[in-house]
């Protein structure tokens, strides 16, 4: 697990100003929630991998569902922790805006794209703002401003410069190799199994009628993994480009999507310059998880599972937590008296905010005590939350999708059987009346012989 620089750096004053810090728990919950793809991470093998994997209808179903869980965490955390200081690097020596990776300088990333929104000036108040929250002072990037000469307008087209190729490497790479798990786990249980269809079925029929349920499917293999190479594609080639000029124009835009992207520019940023934000994170679901998915599905049982499956996964995470989050503060605030809500803004401190309550302005005069009973109450809610996705999609959506699966196949099976039960009464038909007719030909044919002279 990666931790926040800011908790480890002894420099910071504001690291000196966290509450609560000899109770791992806050400080672990802390840093999963601000980490996105971590924390999908753990919602995920929490929520719905271990479970699903519990609930899943055969051994086949559950190793595949473990392998492509397995697959998506080492993709989604592990890579970024390997491979975004290497792009990092890579565009911060091509657009030489840093030249020593050993002090300092190399942490310029970590400037919000909010300061490179608007002019070299406010790009040089975001960068003594955050040289002071990582360095414990406002010098931290200096060498970097006085080797552009002051020129901080430069220093701002630079940086977006080298945002855009970081944010366009780094969607590719992790787009195509999360796309790509779907059809992974696919090969694997073809490779263990030699069987065909859905895994999830394989107990429910037999080896035939999931090669037949597969046939319609296949007939299209071709077609649906280049759609599933497009979509993993698509978000690298808009995305980076729309908000690289929604900055370059600044706030003063007259298109209202770049005016948007200007204004919420922010909501893009990486954390530590490494892992993806929330909303860049929720694109990357969505072409490269969800849509992959249901193309790689190899015939309709496994399509409307996963569909299902899928759908609730998403709503839940890209929303239906903070809702409950969000209820279950307000609850907690009127109960048992802590500050989980911002009554300003109307929504949940996040875990982070109250691990550094000294610098949120609404937070700073609250008491000791209701702080500490707070921060308790956010890694309370925290594991409430987790549970609850646990007992509704980890066991409760299996449950209802393993029902629903047996309840079509076994009413495919029944049609399927009494379609062959009728093709076969056809074709005793059909032979009984052309042995009839064989027969009375060749008995014609035979007194014809006898008797030429007769008609018959």
């Amino acid at each position: 697990m990666i931790t926040d620089i800011k908790t480890i750096n002894s420099n910071n004053p504001k690291s000196k100003q966290v509450s609560f810090k000899n109770i791992s728990a806050f400080n672990t919950v802390a840093n999963i929630e601000s980490n996105i793809l971590l924390n999908k991470g753990i919602t995920d093998i929490g929520g719905f991998v271990v479970p699903q994997a519990i609930m899943s209808n055969n051994k086949d179903e559950s190793i595949e569902r473990v392998f492509k869980s397995a697959l998506y965490f080492l993709m989604t955390f592990a890579s970024p922790i390997i491979l975004l200081p290497l792009f990092n690097k890579k565009a911060l020596k091509h657009f030489k805006i840093t030249e020593n990776f050993k002090n300092e300088e190399k942490k310029i990333l970590e400037v919000s794209k909010k300061y490179l929104s608007k002019d070299g000036e406010y790009l040089k108040e975001g960068m003594k703002l955050k040289s002071q929250e990582l360095f414990g002072n406002e010098n931290g990037f200096n060498s970097i401003l006085e080797r552009y000469g002051n020129n901080t307008e430069k220093l701002r087209k630079d940086l977006i410069n080298a945002h855009t190729a970081i944010h366009f490497t780094d969607f590719l790479t992790t787009n195509l190799m999360v796309a790509s798990i779907p059809w992974l786990g696919n090969i694997l249980t073809l490779y263990r199994t030699k069987r065909s269809g859905y895994s999830g079925a394989y107990k429910i029929a037999d080896e035939e009628f999931t090669k037949k349920a597969a046939q319609e499917r296949d007939k299209t293999k071709k077609l649906r993994l280049a759609a599933t190479v497009g979509f993993a594609i698509l978000p690298s080639i808009i995305l980076p480009p729309l908000i690289k000029k929604s900055m370059l124009y600044g706030p003063a835009s007259k298109n209202k999507i770049y005016k948007w992207f200007n204004k919420h520019s922010e909501n893009f940023d990486y954390k530590n310059a490494i892992y993806m934000s929330r909303l860049t994170a929720l694109a990357m679901w969505i072409t490269s998880d969800y849509l992959p998915y249901q193309l790689a599905c190899r015939d309709k049982y496994e399509l409307r599972d996963n569909t299902i499956r899928g759908a609730s996964i998403g709503l839940v995470f890209w929303g239906g937590d903070l809702v409950l989050k969000k209820l279950f503060s307000k609850i907690s605030d009127k109960l048992f008296k802590t500050n989980l809500m911002n009554k300003e803004k109307n929504t949940p401190y996040t875990i982070s905010e109250l691990k550094n309550y000294k610098n949120i302005e609404s937070l700073k005069n609250i008491s000791e005590n209701t702080i500490k009973r707070t921060q308790k109450a956010s890694v309370g809610l925290y594991i409430l939350n987790l549970a609850l996705i646990m007992a509704t999609l980890g066991f409760g959506l299996p449950i209802t999708l393993n029902k629903i699966l047996k309840a079509r196949i076994e009413a495919d099976k029944k049609e399927y059987f009494e379609h062959e039960a009728k093709a076969k009464a056809e074709a005793e038909k059909l032979r009984a009346e052309y042995g009839y007719r064989h027969f009375n030909e060749t008995w014609i044919k035979f007194c014809q012989s006898v008797l030429p002279n007769r008609q018959f």
